[in-house]
């Protein structure tokens, strides 16, 4: 028999027990987990700004010059593709329990979001000259020597933004992880059950 109640703690026990039994079971559970959960997903996405959340800065003439993301380059803002749900049930290297991943990027369309979403946590020092990059449609692959723009673009966020890394999708995702646990735990508990009813038709 599968256990028969699921917790964060034996979630991977169970899954396990799920594939031994049922390998059909699994692929059952991940689309049930993915139609449960993407509603809340979309909710977060919908909730993460269109548009820059950042004003153009101005000259001291009060013109405009730009900023703010909103250009033509690869970390332009252009907000976030649709969220992707993963079930992917283990231990952290810290220990804690996951149980499941929603990925939000801003992908080929613009990676302002990425950029925005995690400026502030640095685990190593600044490079000091940029990755290659190429301009739309002259082909010339350049690299630029990085003078602060992101301590810029930290210091802008806290200013406009106000939050703390995780600014946009994760503090969000974090007020919803009661629930989003809730219901991941009650579908999986009805994964096991299914195949537990199979198991005592046999």
């Amino acid at each position: 028999m599968v256990a028969a109640t699921v917790s964060i703690k034996n979630v991977d026990e169970v899954v396990r027990e799920l594939k031994q039994f049922e390998d059909k079971a699994i692929a059952s559970l991940r689309s049930d987990l993915k139609v449960r959960l993407n509603p809340i997903a979309s909710m977060v996405a919908s909730q993460i700004p269109r548009e820059s959340p950042l004003r153009p800065s101005r000259k001291p003439n009060g013109t405009l010059k730009g900023g703010g993301m909103n250009h033509r380059g690869a970390t332009r803002w252009r907000g976030v593709n649709k969220p992707v749900v993963q079930f992917t049930p283990g231990r952290r290297r810290d220990k804690s329990y996951k149980l499941v991943n929603i990925a939000m990027t801003g992908g080929k369309r613009g990676l302002g979001f990425d950029y925005a979403e995690l400026a502030g946590i640095r685990r190593r020092s600044p490079r000091p000259i940029s990755k290659p990059y190429q301009r739309r449609g002259d082909g010339v692959v350049r690299q630029h020597r990085i003078n602060g723009q992101g301590d810029g673009l930290i210091k802008a966020l806290r200013e406009q933004v106000g939050e703390a890394p995780g600014r946009f999708a994760f503090i969000r995702f974090l007020r919803k992880r009661p629930e989003l646990t809730a219901i991941a735990l009650r579908t999986i508990n009805e994964a096991a059950e299914k195949v537990n009813r199979k198991i005592r038709a046999l």
